[in-house]
């Protein structure tokens, strides 16, 4: 059958730039400073904030790692919002709750008006703003450039934190922690509201469809958004009863955990190697620009060689990396820790790639949130222990070891997640929806 005939706001004759990538673009501006602000570049804080406050290593792990962690809590309850008010509202709130956070940080004077203005105010904003609603909003403009779209606003996410991590350690040294996160809680503000303009919750809000394709057309004989449905669609109760779910979950949980121990605590780590902060700043910058080409290549990658080879050797990479850093001193250490995190996290999305090829469509999300829930908790406790262990040892060095192993576990669990098969009696028509 002939190719749909597309509307003035997909890509017909009238108007051939699809509005979808207008909304990509609005979704990696709010998702690089955002994320670049709230979370990779908020790392840059930690020293300055742990002096003047007299807060421990322990105590400053958990305000980060309580924030990052609580995302993965209330991520199902922004997306059940999502699909009810559409996520135009939820980024223009989210972002302003942001930003009012950010400016209350700024006067923080104590643990606990940091934890409660960071972990639970910033926290809360940045999860209904940014993530995941970003990644929802693209989800209802995509279904054949789906990959693609997701893949420029997620490496959008790393990009920022490449660019601002720097710049946040220049103005914070220049100017002080405070005034940093005052100017940075503004220029949220800012960015949201043109943000707001631009973005529409889903492509009928325009009267377009997905792609820009009119009701019930055809590409290139092929009904649209049937041109990529996998073979295999799992029930929840059928995944968890599979081997390659726990073998996932297993390699996720530990590798999140992990990242997190580095990245909120990769400029003290550097530092206690003899780095200064801004150079250290500098090397985290540097690990997040490696990123970006991992992630954008990883999508052609993972469809010639399975994700799980991919992640259980980019784990044993990773493990590598970490034990030459305690093992090594100076450029040397700090280059191993800085190619550990960035194959550690640059490869994040082969998790979700692997989730979706082992079970399917139907019971994407459900699952995806059952993991997400426990890596949660693994983001919540490790970075804790983590500066607990430092506090009695004024070292990391147990630290990179317990970390090297959980890498190592990682890479094992991975390695055995084998693609599972459904029953010999089930069939796709029988599969529940």
């Amino acid at each position: 059958m002939a190719p749909l005939d597309r509307n003035t706001n997909g890509n017909s004759s009238g108007s051939r730039f699809f509005y979808g990538w207008r909304v990509v673009v609005a979704a990696s501006v709010m998702g690089s400073i955002g994320v670049g602000v709230t979370i990779s570049g908020f790392s840059v804080f930690f020293l300055p904030i742990r002096e003047e406050l007299g807060i421990s290593a322990t105590a400053m792990s958990l305000i980060l790692s309580l924030a990052w962690a609580q995302s993965g809590l209330i991520a199902p309850l922004t997306g059940w919002m999502a699909d009810r008010i559409g996520t135009r509202i939820l980024i223009f709130w989210g972002g302003m709750i942001t930003s009012l956070g950010l400016i209350a940080l700024s006067f923080g004077t104590n643990f606990w008006h940091l934890l409660i203005v960071y972990s639970l105010i910033v926290a809360i904003g940045r999860t209904v703003g940014i993530t995941p609603t970003l990644m929802i909003t693209i989800n209802q403009w995509f279904v054949d450039k789906k990959a693609i779209a997701m893949t420029i606003v997620g490496t959008s996410f790393t990009a920022g934190g490449a660019v601002l991590i720097p710049l946040l350690s220049i103005a914070s040294a220049a100017v002080g922690w405070r005034t940093t996160i005052f100017l940075c809680g503004g220029v949220v503000a800012l960015v949201t509201i043109p943000v707001t303009l631009v973005v529409r919750s889903r492509p009928e809000d325009l009267g377009i469809q997905p792609d820009g394709l009119v009701n019930g057309g055809y590409i290139d004989g092929n009904l649209h958004g049937q041109t990529k449905i996998g073979t295999r669609d799992f029930t929840v109760k059928e995944s968890v009863s599979t081997r390659a779910f726990w073998c996932l979950l297993v390699g996720l949980a530990l590798r999140v955990s992990v990242a997190d121990v580095i990245v909120i605590h990769q400029i003290p780590m550097m530092v206690w190697k003899g780095v200064s902060e801004q150079t250290a700043a500098l090397y985290m910058s540097i690990a997040f620009a490696l990123m970006i080409p991992l992630r954008l290549s990883l999508g052609v990658v993972a469809q010639h060689i399975a994700p799980k080879k991919i992640l259980s050797g980019a784990m044993g990479l990773g493990s590598l990396g970490t034990i030459l850093f305690v093992s090594l001193d100076g450029s040397k250490a700090v280059s191993c820790l800085v190619l550990s995190l960035a194959i550690i996290e640059g490869i994040s999305v082969l998790n979700w790639i692997a989730i979706g090829d082992y079970f399917g469509r139907a019971r994407f999300g459900t699952i995806s949130g059952i993991m997400t829930i426990f890596y949660s908790i693994g983001a919540l406790i490790a970075p804790v222990i983590s500066g607990w262990l430092f506090d009695q040892t004024n070292s990391y060095f147990w630290v990179l070891l317990i970390t090297t192993g959980l890498l190592l576990l990682s890479s094992v669990a991975f390695g055995f997640a084998s693609e599972p098969t459904l029953g010999a009696t089930r069939t796709k028509s029988q599969i529940p929806l």
